[in-house]
């Protein structure tokens, strides 16, 4: 006779919807932003020790985007149980402005490459 096994508690009553979508593009937002800063560890022979602090800012950002996204999901799983939302500007700000400023960095990068 086999036990069943216990059950992981489930952190809402919708697995595989909002709270888990918004994570997955959260943590596919933060990969590009690793790819790209690995892209500026390629380029370090053409901007020396400057993209070597770009490749930290980026890491730096794409990791605090993750850290970011854990709190959310909490937040996001504890508004599905109590039915009653709360939206954070702040975070989306935050991935918002990381992300431009890696453009900027990028395409700043490759204008320089062009000029030299």
């Amino acid at each position: 006779m086999t036990t069943p096994r216990p059950r992981r508690p489930q952190p809402h009553a919708d697995p595989g919807l909002q709270p888990e979508r918004t994570t997955q593009s959260w943590l596919r937002t933060s990969l590009t932003m690793t790819v790209v800063s690995l892209l500026f560890i390629r380029w370090i022979n053409v901007f020396g020790g400057l993209s070597v602090v770009v490749f930290v800012v980026c890491i730096g950002l794409a990791i605090a985007a993750i850290a970011l996204q854990v709190r959310r999901y909490r937040l996001g799983a504890v508004s599905i149980r109590a039915e009653r939302g709360r939206p954070t500007p702040w975070a989306i700000l935050f991935l918002a402005s990381s992300v431009c400023l890696i453009a900027v960095l990028s395409i700043a990068s490759v204008i320089k490459i062009t000029l030299d």
